[in-house]
């Protein structure tokens, strides 16, 4: 099951309204496997083939944060421009966070979800949120009083949301390695989830998918490759690379 069907199906109708009008909500009205068909058993509607051959024509500019693409000879753009078109998302210049705001955010989700590990991985992540929906998993004694508490206050509903907006931050728009932390900054400023969705999380997103897609030297490579002896190329080997951000939207944007 991917992400977003997960999170469609685990949140109830109040939590779902709540994610709805966050600055994420508006995927909800996607199909998940629009986003991540592979991980939903259905066909992905992610082509990988279709950005390879788009990253073999890209042109040489001067342009800074932008790629040009050559195809059937007219040239293609993508740039923040494009992918704040596709996305939806806030795109403009990201702040820096001031002392002030930084004194205010707290660790409060990651000592009661994630027993204050100062590390976490998103498989870490995935476990959190699951275990919010299975009371008195994974969870000491001091946690669960501690959960007991927020749940009397109603606040437990609305941390399954904080959460379920970073689980889908990390894991369908950043495409985040499983294997590395995530930025623990983030469940920090979910908590205050007016700063979350004031936030421009389309710049931040952009930002990985652009400089993932520009290091992808593919032409330099193919040459490369062309240029070997033929007896030292291995037949029916594939070279295959990963792409971190948010690369459906390039796709779709060219």
């Amino acid at each position: 099951m991917g992400i977003l069907a997960e999170i469609k199906e685990k949140l109830d109708d109040w939590e779902l309204d709540l994610f709805r009008r966050s600055c994420f909500g508006h995927f909800l009205d996607l199909e998940p496997e629009w986003l991540e068909g592979g991980k939903t058993g259905k066909r992905n509607t992610f082509a990988g083939q279709l950005v390879h051959f788009l990253l073999l024509r890209r042109m040489r500019t001067s342009k800074k944060k932008e790629m040009w693409f050559l195809v059937e000879g007219k040239p293609a753009r993508f740039s923040l421009t494009e992918f704040a078109m596709v996305t939806g998302l806030h795109c403009s210049a990201i702040p820096k966070i001031s002392t002030e705001q930084s004194l205010r955010l707290k660790n409060r989700l990651r000592d009661l979800y994630f027993e204050g590990r100062s590390q976490i991985k998103q498989d870490d992540l995935v476990r959190g949120f699951q275990s919010m929906f299975n009371e008195g998993e994974g969870s000491g004694k001091k946690e669960k009083r501690k959960k007991k508490k927020a749940a009397k206050r109603g606040q437990e509903r609305e941390d399954r949301v904080k959460v379920a907006l970073v689980y889908f931050l990390e894991g369908v728009l950043l495409s985040a390695d499983a294997k590395k932390n995530i930025f623990d900054f983030y469940l920090s400023m979910v908590d205050d989830l007016a700063m979350f969705n004031a936030y421009p999380w389309g710049s931040e997103v952009y930002d990985l998918t652009f400089d993932s897609l520009s290091s992808k030297n593919l032409v330099a490579k193919y040459k490369e490759r062309l240029a070997k002896p033929q007896e030292k190329q291995v037949p029916g080997v594939k070279e295959t690379y990963t792409l971190l951000g948010f690369p459906f939207s390039f796709q779709v944007s060219c």
